[in-house]
């Protein structure tokens, strides 16, 4: 084999590998879903509202074991307020996939009040029970489970 020869086939397998290279890297970007958005809440996180999308807010990135030193922001109605106890609506603008469990205690005790799937959003004032309003002291961000979520 001449050396022309040789350089021409290390090229077609380079070219060859480039391919494959690009179409897996198109493929994964095409089957990459897009950040799941709820409502008023930005991407990433899970938030809590003191009564619906328009008042003061509180955004969890992570699990919290207690709302008793978390605060309502924002400078809209309940702002300044504390979360635990005071939460009415929230929204999951999960970009990993997790649900939002909000339990009735600190610590996720007291039972499962509810859940919220990524993407999605629960109002208070129209979807939750009287006994899960003003109830809410901890949230739990989990993979997707078989509980039935808003």
């Amino acid at each position: 084999m001449t050396t022309k020869n040789r350089t021409l086939g290390l090229g077609k397998r380079i070219a060859s590998v480039a391919g494959a290279t690009a179409l897996l890297v198109a493929g994964a970007v095409a089957t990459a879903g897009p950040a799941a958005a709820g409502t008023n809440c930005d991407a990433g996180y899970h938030c809590v509202f003191w009564i619906d999308f328009s008042t003061a807010k509180h955004s969890f990135f992570n699990s919290d074991p207690d709302f008793t030193n978390d605060s309502f922001e924002g400078g809209a109605p309940g702002t300044g307020y504390v979360v635990n106890d005071r939460v009415w609506s929230a929204s999951n603008s999960s970009t990993g996939g997790y649900e939002s469990h909000y339990y009735k205690d600190i610590n996720y005790g007291g039972g499962l009040l509810f859940c919220v799937n990524p993407g999605s959003q629960v109002d208070g004032g129209s979807q939750l029970q009287p006994w899960q309003r003003d109830a809410a002291s901890s949230v739990k961000l989990k993979p997707t489970t078989t509980t039935p979520c808003f």
